[in-house]
């Protein structure tokens, strides 16, 4: 995976795929002097960077962090930069706004030298910003219809209505993961995922149409397992182990599992950029990254972290090692999606 993408990439990607659903929390004025804004997703998630990464940085540097949430954080950007009114200092992007937002000069182009390279693994590496967490769309399930050992172990697996019966779900808001699992439960290595075979990827997901309930949101993906309304499905693995860690009878499956990263990039017009690099230098050593995993379900960027976790713990977490993972083509899907979504929304009304 390449960390640039073509001008021909970027010119294809319309103004409206910036802009994703969701309510954004109230925006907040630009950092004072000695403080840092760190726009995030919110829940579980925020706190447990709040424990691990954020306060300890504090006490290491003096810089105070201020936490804001939103759902559509390219967008909200990408406004920012436009009127010159920044309003957060470091954002969070996953691989396709990192690259898209790169490519549109909204994010600083990150100092040489501002991570130990040989310490990071090679796809958390980018001109525009440094991946901070690993994390995956995973096959879940419910241990008490299907225990341990006896789950569905890949996509063909899942695939398979004789041998694993039972109500599943999928994301219901966009075709990723859905093509990336449907083509490997069809047989294909996740090394030749991309380019993906959409008539494939179609085809192949029309065998569990009928047996699937969509969601569109995380959360409820995790409360339709936690109602026990489905037995099976895929979606964010991180959600379903934290219900296993409160006691759900819940497990996920690592194998084919499909690996994205969140990224720490810079705002293009931030006040704040010398701190700002502080930070992603700090966040990205080992102590921290190996603390995060600890507090929430998702894998450390930084080589030595994981080394430092212990086994029930690299349970819970993907890596980019792990046999058999696929990891995300954010440049392809900057290609494909807009018109794979409308095809999308056809597929689930018909």
């Amino acid at each position: 995976m390449g960390s640039q993408v073509s001008r021909r990439e970027f010119l294809k990607t319309t103004t409206g795929a910036l802009v994703t659903a969701g309510t954004v929390a109230r925006t907040r004025p630009a950092a004072a002097a000695g403080e840092l804004v760190i726009v995030g997703w919110g829940g579980a998630h925020e706190e447990s960077l709040k424990k691990a990464v954020y306060d300890p940085f504090t006490a290491a540097t003096g810089i105070k962090i201020k936490q804001v949430s939103a759902t559509n954080q390219l967008a909200l950007l990408k406004a920012q930069v436009q009127n010159n009114s920044p309003e957060w200092d470091i954002i969070q992007p996953g691989s396709a706004w990192l690259w898209r937002g790169a490519q549109d000069g909204l994010y600083e182009k990150l100092d040489a030298g501002v991570v130990n390279r040989t310490e990071m693994y090679g796809p958390a590496l980018h001109s525009h910003g440094i991946a901070f967490e690993v994390y995956a769309v995973d096959i879940a399930y419910n241990t008490k219809r299907f225990p341990t050992g006896s789950h569905p172990k890949s996509w063909a697996d899942l695939w398979d209505l004789k041998r694993f019966p039972g109500r599943r779900t999928g994301p219901g808001w966009t075709p990723r993961d859905n093509f990336e699992a449907a083509v490997m439960a069809a047989g294909v290595a996740p090394a030749k995922v991309y380019p993906i075979d959409a008539k494939l990827a179609f085809a192949k997901l029309a065998d569990i149409k009928p047996q699937m309930t969509w969601w569109q949101s995380g959360a409820q993906f995790a409360q339709l397992f936690s109602d026990e309304e489905v037995q099976l499905g895929y979606g964010w693995g991180a959600r379903v182990v934290v219900l296993a860690r409160e006691g759900k009878p819940l497990a996920v499956e690592l194998n084919n599992a499909i690996l994205d990263q969140t990224f720490y990039a810079v705002s293009k017009i931030s006040k704040n950029k010398e701190a700002a690099m502080k930070f992603i230098t700090f966040a990205s050593q080992a102590k921290p990254q190996a603390e995060r995993p600890l507090l929430y379900p998702h894998g450390p960027t930084n080589r030595a972290a994981w080394g430092q976790l212990d086994a029930k713990t690299k349970r819970d977490v993907v890596n980019y090692d792990l046999p058999g993972v696929l990891l995300r083509n954010p440049e392809w899907w900057m290609d494909n999606e807009a018109p794979l979504l409308e095809q999308w929304k056809k597929f689930l009304a018909a």
